[in-house]
């Protein structure tokens, strides 16, 4: 479905682009037709009053005694003597002018001088309103057959031209799924294993630091694992004891935090339920603990916080690490504090997705060398 969208937006920038490109050619179409039209308007406008005149002409011939002067759907026509006076008008009054063509907002007018006619008036001002509905009739027939073509043209190209890309993504999809199979089989029994060698060597540094890569590999998958299904994640909530979960959280994490001398301290409100996607809950709270032991400095504090006030939980995470320069950035996907530090950089941009999803409004301090508070408010 998020291809199909990805697919459709191409192909209609793609159209509008050509498209665009295609009116620079439309618009001289458009402006040779509409002088055309003009030239046409004048030719009929010296037609009409060159019948009119004609007219006039056999009347005289034929002496007759009462001149009908000849009337038209089309053209209306006005008669003005020496002295540029209104005598006669077929339709509605018009005004005399100097030159032999005139056009109005929406009249275009031919003056034709009478000479030794049995009516003894010296002008005739023949007009007809202006009209370009056939002009805009072709011109959009014109654009709709043009604008189909190229929407169809642009379907073909895209489509021709992405499709290997499509095969590669559905190949690197495949790929990457197998290989999150494959490596949570391990992953899940060096843990085992580690946790047993533990028990023996208690306090033994070297066990600590496997204990703590682990569990490093283990957030990293687990996101991976969340940004490659998140479309597939159902949306089961669930009241959930949110202080008991924390407090298993940073337990979990504190063998990571123990490698470098880093020391939580806790400020969890006891008994809380809240309303959530325990999966989703978990990113959010392990995103934030494994960024602040991995951005701290060594025999620093992390402080975690959980309060309610009100309707509203408030979940707070407070570090004495490096801080974050642009904190405008730090939601973005694949942005990371430095080069060296290991992840993907996308753990913080699941958890805004998320926080977006499910309206948890986030607030973010930082100082440079002096560390970060990232603070979640729920609604309960």
């Amino acid at each position: 479905m998020k291809n199909s969208r990805s697919e459709l937006k191409y192909i209609l920038i793609q159209a509008l682009i050509t498209l665009f490109i295609a009116f620079i050619p439309i618009y001289f179409y458009i402006d040779a037709s509409i002088k055309n039209q003009d030239i046409k308007d004048r030719l009929d406008l010296q037609n009409y009053s060159n019948q009119v005149v004609l007219k006039i002409d056999n009347f005289t011939e034929q002496n007759g005694e009462i001149f009908y002067f000849p009337r038209s759907n089309i053209f209306y026509s006005t008669i003005f003597d020496e002295n540029k006076n209104e005598i006669f008008s077929t339709n509605q009054s018009l005004d005399f002018f100097e030159n032999d063509y005139k056009a109005y907002s929406d009249i275009f007018c031919y003056k034709k001088v009478l000479v030794n006619n049995i009516l003894d008036k010296n002008y005739l001002v023949v007009c007809k309103d202006i009209d370009y509905s056939e002009v805009i009739y072709n011109v959009l027939i014109l654009i709709s057959i043009v604008s189909l073509f190229i929407f169809v043209l642009s379907f073909l190209v895209i489509k021709q031209s992405i499709e290997p890309y499509k095969k590669l993504n559905t190949y690197l999809d495949e790929f990457l799924k197998d290989a999150m199979h494959e490596l949570k089989t391990p992953i899940g029994v060096a843990r085992i294993n580690i946790d047993m060698l533990s028990l023996k060597l208690k306090n033994d540094k070297n066990i600590l630091r496997v204990k703590s890569a682990l569990k490093n590999m283990t957030i990293i998958y687990e996101d991976l694992e969340y940004y490659m299904q998140q479309n597939a994640v159902k949306e089961e909530k669930r009241y959930m004891n949110i202080s008991s979960f924390l407090e298993k959280r940073v337990e979990f994490f504190n063998d990571l935090a123990t490698s470098k001398s880093i020391v939580f301290h806790k400020n969890i409100e006891q008994n809380i339920d809240i309303f959530f996607n325990e999966i989703e809950l978990y990113r959010i709270v392990d995103n934030n603990l494994s960024n602040a032991i991995k951005y701290s400095k060594n025999n620093s504090n992390i402080y975690v916080k959980l309060e309610k006030k009100d309707n509203k939980l408030e979940l707070v995470f407070k570090d004495e690490g490096i801080g974050i320069k642009d904190t405008s950035t730090v939601f973005e996907r694949y942005y990371r504090g430095d080069n060296i530090t290991g992840g993907f950089g996308i753990g913080l941009s699941i958890v805004k997705n998320i926080c977006l999803k499910n309206g948890v409004k986030v607030n973010l301090e930082s100082k440079e060398n002096q560390g970060s508070t990232f603070t979640y408010i729920f609604n309960l």
